[in-house]
């Protein structure tokens, strides 16, 4: 994934060149044109001068002149009729006597050979400007401006370098110091992508403090109120699952007590009856036994039952012994497996209903554990103190995520400590699976 710093930088150099670029093609032009100005300008004006003065035309020629005012064609006023760069060829139609060059200086570092192709490629000398001549000791006269070629490249050449090294200098330090400005420009950005990154984690009290710029300023304020209301929700949510488990636990405990009180009277009374049938001697006697035996399975089904819907020893004896008998409950019906519980802590301190999320909790865990994997030893710690910390491991073979059971699932038991406030993680192990559960300090 690119960055998007060192992009910016890339495409403002980039863009920097290619203004470079342009620049370079525009001096090519403008050297072009003003080379075939020169020969233009230098042809009409060596032309002229030449029409103007019989007594050059015969001397040049072979003539008589009375008195010169050149001696000879190399006494032309070169410095005033031709342009540096530019030659001039004198003679009748296409057979020239006289060639006279305009001055120039040399170039210093001549240009390389891919430049001069490229010059040669792209017509930048331009072509031969021709005048015509009138004389009356030569018919068919011309005078013809011609741009020499060295000249011309190299003058392009000369200023070409220079524009490059300066324009690619500027081009790399505007891009360097566009980066060092866009990244001070963009410092509020990492600061506002680290407050998302923590809303991403559930951290909703981080605010974003105002910013100088508008554009950052209006972006931390959204994301304020964005953290705002994700705060909301939140607490809305965790009050109403602790509400739900509270309803739900009441009900429960409600139902647990109608079938105490009503379902067990009438069966323990259907029981003491068949068992009266049965010892009278009558022919029904075996009726009676069978009475009794229907009676005592639907007792022992209606115990199991009640301490699904709210156990017992927790109301009575508190979280350590209900703990304690749900760790023996699982020897009694696995005894190949080992069952090991560690207590530390005033673990009856806790309240009620964080007790009651514990042993559910706790329940859920062990389910798992024999239902999902195949373990020989299981292991619930259980420590209060600064903190709750709850832990159940099993060597049973690592495993993924595990579908709800029958009861709670694990998504119930997220739900249960989220409420809490706590957090719950399922960690694969070498050889099994460890549950853990972190609650704040009652």
């Amino acid at each position: 994934m690119r960055r998007l710093l060192p992009q910016l930088v890339l495409r403002v150099l980039a863009a920097q060149l290619v203004t470079v670029l342009l620049g370079a093609s525009w001096i090519l032009w403008a050297t072009a044109d003003a080379a075939r100005e020169d020969a233009r300008v230098t042809a009409e004006r060596v032309a002229v001068a030449i029409a103007a003065r019989p007594d050059f035309m015969g001397l040049a020629f072979g003539g008589v002149a009375p008195v010169a005012a050149f001696r000879d064609w190399q006494d032309f006023p070169r410095w005033t009729l031709i342009a540096p760069g530019i030659c001039v060829e004198f003679g009748a139609n296409e057979e020239p006597d006289h060639r006279r060059c305009g001055s120039y200086l040399a170039a210093v570092t001549p240009p390389p050979l891919w430049f001069q192709q490229f010059a040669e490629r792209i017509g930048l000398i331009p072509a031969p400007v021709t005048r015509p001549v009138r004389s009356r000791g030569v018919t068919n006269a011309r005078v013809t401006a011609i741009a020499e070629p060295d000249v011309i490249i190299a003058r392009a050449w000369d200023r070409i370098g220079y524009l490059m090294r300066l324009a690619f200098g500027m081009a790399v330090g505007g891009a360097l110091l566009t980066g060092l400005l866009v990244a001070r420009l963009l410092l509020p950005f990492r600061t506002i992508l680290r407050s998302i990154e923590r809303l991403q984690s559930g951290d909703f009290s981080t605010r974003q403090p105002r910013q100088s710029v508008a554009e950052f300023d209006r972006l931390g304020l959204a994301l304020n109120d964005t953290a705002n209301a994700l705060q909301e929700a939140q607490d809305t949510r965790t009050d109403l699952t602790r509400r739900l488990f509270t309803v739900q636990e009441s009900e429960r405990r409600a139902l647990a007590r109608e079938l105490h009180d009503e379902f067990g009277q009438c069966l323990t009374a259907t029981r003491a009856l068949a068992t009266a049938v049965a010892q009278s001697g009558e022919t029904t006697a075996r009726d009676g036994v069978r009475i009794a035996e229907i009676s005592g399975q639907m007792m022992q089904s209606l115990r199991s039952e009640l301490s699904r819907l709210r156990p017992p020893d927790l109301d009575e004896l508190g979280l350590d012994a209900a703990l304690q008998r749900l760790v023996a409950g699982w020897r009694g019906r696995l005894p190949s497996v080992r069952f090991a519980l560690d207590l530390q802590g005033d673990i009856d301190a806790v309240p009620d209903d964080l007790a009651l999320s514990l042993y559910r909790i706790t329940q859920e865990c062990l389910t798992n554990a024999i239902r999902h994997g195949e373990p020989k030893a299981v292991t619930v710690s259980l420590e209060a103190g600064d903190g709750i910390f709850l832990t159940v491991s099993d060597d049973g073979g690592a495993r993924g995520e595990l579908p709800a059971g029958d009861g709670y699932g694990l998504l119930g038991i997220r739900e249960r400590v989220y409420a809490l406030g706590g957090s719950f993680t399922l960690t694969p192990l070498e050889n099994g699976m460890r549950a853990r559960v972190h609650l704040e300090p009652f």
